[in-house]
């Protein structure tokens, strides 16, 4: 499984390893609203939170502010919007996407949460509700 994962991440680092990651929240929304997180590709866990997950594509150039990086756009299979910490939700909508993607060479990750029901093509698209910064 290491040589899996070594090679996923040569490959392309912005996308999910195939197991569980653990990530500690970094940004403030992500501090205000899931704290640390576990992510597969099958599941995000924020807040003691389960939202379950498909993955929708690999994509080589996602579009953020700062410019195209390979991204893992994930779909929730039952979109929802669950209370998180302090009362605080994800979206305050249903939940459709959510898209990872790597910087700091592995070290950072972004996910940024779709409301909407087209697949998330760039982070300023519709149904952009929030981002979050994690850290290893």
């Amino acid at each position: 499984m290491a040589a899996t994962l070594l090679s996923a991440l040569t490959v392309n680092p912005a996308l999910a390893a195939p197991g569980v990651e653990r990530w500690s929240a970094l940004s403030r929304t992500a501090m205000a609203i899931t704290g640390d997180i576990t992510l597969s590709p099958t599941r995000l866990v924020a807040a003691g939170k389960s939202l379950p997950l498909a993955v929708a594509a690999d994509v080589p150039a996602f579009g953020t502010l700062t410019g195209p990086v390979p991204a893992r756009i994930l779909r929730v299979t039952k979109p929802v919007d669950p209370v998180l910490l302090r009362g605080n939700r994800l979206c305050g909508a249903p939940v459709r996407w959510i898209v990872a993607y790597r910087g700091d060479d592995g070290r950072r990750l972004t996910l940024a949460a779709f409301t909407g029901d087209t697949l998330p093509t760039r982070e300023s698209g519709p149904g952009l509700c929030a981002t979050f910064s994690y850290a290893r």
